[in-house]
């Protein structure tokens, strides 16, 4: 199934806590997918309501680009994130750039993040990289794709599903 989601995957990695400090690639020439564009939301689990700040608003930035806010509201995050395909793997790549409170500080280190995403009728579901795999401890680009190339075979190279719905005006 063709790759459906970069900027939803967001959400799933801030919970998890999952970054790293340099980018798996550098390259994002993908053009990116306009079904994930929107407001979405995270699905309680059953028998819970929807919480406002579990949104997260995903917009097409250039024509290989998205710029996610998540959550949507006071506290919010930004992400700018990019379609990449590694070892014929296809995921997203997200950037943390600022907060409600403006772009990071310069003594803080860029942060990236990256997932998996499947969007199936209504619904997007976005997996972290397993840094048991990946550790985040590897330090430069290099040495990530080396680790993600290695394990790109393995089903749990992402894990820990998040799923969303579309919010329709």
């Amino acid at each position: 199934m063709k790759c459906k989601l970069a900027l939803l995957t967001v959400a799933v990695l801030l919970i998890t806590g999952c970054e790293y400090e340099s980018p798996l690639t550098k390259e994002h020439n993908i053009a990116v997918d306009s079904a994930v564009l929107g407001l979405w939301e995270a699905i309680p689990d059953k028998g819970e309501e929807p919480k406002q700040n579990e949104r997260m608003m995903i917009l097409k930035y250039s024509g290989t680009e998205y710029l996610i806010h998540y959550p949507v509201g006071k506290d919010g995050s930004y992400f700018r994130g990019y379609p990449i395909k590694i070892g014929g793997v296809p995921c997203v790549q997200l950037q943390a750039i600022g907060t409600d409170n403006g772009p990071p500080e310069k003594d803080e280190k860029d942060l990236f993040h990256v997932v998996s995403h499947r969007l199936a009728g209504a619904e997007l579901e976005i997996k972290i990289l397993n840094t048991e795999l990946v550790n985040d401890d590897l330090k430069t680009t290099e040495a990530l794709t080396l680790s993600f190339l290695k394990h790109k075979g393995n089903k749990k190279l992402f894990i820990n599903p998040g799923r969303f719905r579309r919010i329709e005006k």
